[in-house]
């Protein structure tokens, strides 16, 4: 039978992990208000500008051309008119609610090992070991990414299905795949785990909730007469266009991402195979198969940047919490709970003071070991196959950068403004143009060669 927390279970663990994710993502925004502000990278401007954008008439997929599903524009059009039109409001928004959703994240994966396994340990040490990659606390104050929603829609969902809530465990999981594709796994766990724990039923609710969501973004882009254009460049072009790689290529990008925290790759491992493996802990077959999908994911589909490996990186924290469970297990054989309760402890401080060891290494990986990563880097770029040059290049267009687009409030001519690879190589593929002024049909050839 699947194990269920009551929802007054013993949380000491928001005790140890709370403080420690409070500090580092404060950290992590105050050193990049500090060195960087009020300068905005490509991404969060082009999602800030979008939203913007929606609210004085445009039409994303139409008037915009990108491959990211809709949820962070209409999250950055709501934080548009929280800004009331100021562009420096609008990216401190973005940018605190980034770093608050991140946060959230970290504190999500830690409460779903918790309603998983009913041990603290295990929910400090799932935690920590998000902690390990600090793109997660340093990336995310510097406004909308699309992967940290993801993220943060994906894990709620699993803790809501773990307290069987599948109809709003259905519906967060919709809002991770309308954030970021990869988000769509969400959705494939959370129905088989509510089937498990309630049959039949909380499948289908799973199923209704994420239907509601899925529906309502599907009819307002039908009425706004993007509903087409939306599917092909949110489906057809990543499908399609998205950008070549090698296995090595990705493995040496996952190395790069994880750096010393690689070390916790084995763990994780061993975690997933006890999920299955032991009778009482096949409940938590989902641990591990999320981990092979987006796994699979990292290697074989879409790794372009750290960013791009949140969503297997909580599934590996989660097996690292499955391990940290079975280290710290109090054996059954033992009549008396108070014998072996000293030593219990001691292991779980060992696994928590471990992985955050591992934690404070990322942050050395980050700023410290350019030498390990610059020979990683030398690897990954000559793992890379070589193709034929792309006939257009992003220098091509006549466009401001985005960030001249989101401080001036522009209004672009042309739909083709981001000019991601992605967009060169959907616009050589269908004989687009990068003048085009509306992105609103079906292409007329798509030519991979």
């Amino acid at each position: 039978m699947p194990i269920r927390i009551p929802l007054r279970a013993r949380s000491d663990w928001i005790v140890v992990l709370g403080p420690i994710v409070a500090v580092l993502f404060a950290a992590g925004l105050a050193t990049y208000l500090v060195t960087e502000w009020p300068a905005i990278a490509t991404d969060p401007a082009f999602f800030q500008h979008t939203g913007w954008y929606v609210l004085n008439g445009g039409v994303p997929y139409v008037d915009v051309w990108d491959v990211n599903p809709p949820v962070p524009f209409g999250i950055s059009a709501v934080l548009a008119v929280l800004s009331g039109g100021d562009m420096l409001v609008l990216h401190g928004l973005g940018v605190t609610l980034t770093a608050v959703v991140a946060a959230a994240s970290v504190l999500l994966v830690g409460q779903v090992a918790h309603l998983a396994t009913g041990n603290d340990a295990a929910a400090v040490a799932a935690g920590l070991a998000m902690l390990v990659v600090p793109e997660l606390f340093l990336l995310s104050p510097e406004g909308v990414r699309a992967q940290f929603y993801a993220l943060f829609f994906g894990v709620l969902a699993l803790a809501l299905v773990l307290r069987d809530r599948p109809f709003l465990a259905g519906a967060a999981a919709a809002l991770s795949a309308g954030s970021w594709q990869s988000g769509a796994a969400f959705a494939l766990l959370v129905v088989g785990m509510a089937y498990q724990r309630t049959d039949r039923r909380g499948a289908l609710a799973a199923i209704a909730g994420g239907s509601v969501v899925t529906g309502a973004v599907l009819v307002a882009f039908a009425a706004a007469g993007a509903l087409v254009p939306m599917v092909v460049q949110t489906v057809l072009a990543p499908l399609l266009a998205g950008s070549s790689y090698t296995l090595a290529e990705r493995v040496y990008s996952i190395l790069l991402v994880f750096g010393y925290g690689s070390m916790l790759l084995p763990v994780a491992f061993y975690g997933w195979a006890r999920a299955v493996a032991v009778v009482d802990r096949r409940e938590l077959w989902w641990v591990p198969a999320g981990g092979l999908i987006f796994g699979f994911q990292v290697l074989f589909v879409d790794m372009d940047g750290s960013t791009d490996a949140l969503l297997w990186l909580a599934f590996v924290a989660l097996g690292v919490g499955v391990a940290a469970e079975r280290v710290t297990a109090r054996r059954s054989s033992v009549t008396d709970p108070g014998d072996d309760a000293a030593p219990t402890i001691r292991r779980q401080w060992a696994v928590v003071a471990v992985v955050g060891l591992l934690v404070l290494a990322g942050l050395g990986w980050h700023y410290g070991s350019p030498q390990p990563q610059e020979r990683l880097r030398t690897m990954e770029e000559a793992a890379e196959p070589d193709g034929d040059p792309l006939p257009i290049r992003p220098g091509d267009a006549d466009v401001p950068s985005m960030q001249t687009i989101y401080w001036e409030r522009m209004e672009p001519e042309t739909c083709h403004y981001r000019l991601s690879w992605n967009e060169m190589r959907w616009i050589a593929m269908t004989d687009g143009q990068l003048d085009a002024h509306d992105c609103d049909g079906w292409p007329s050839r798509t030519d991979r060669g």
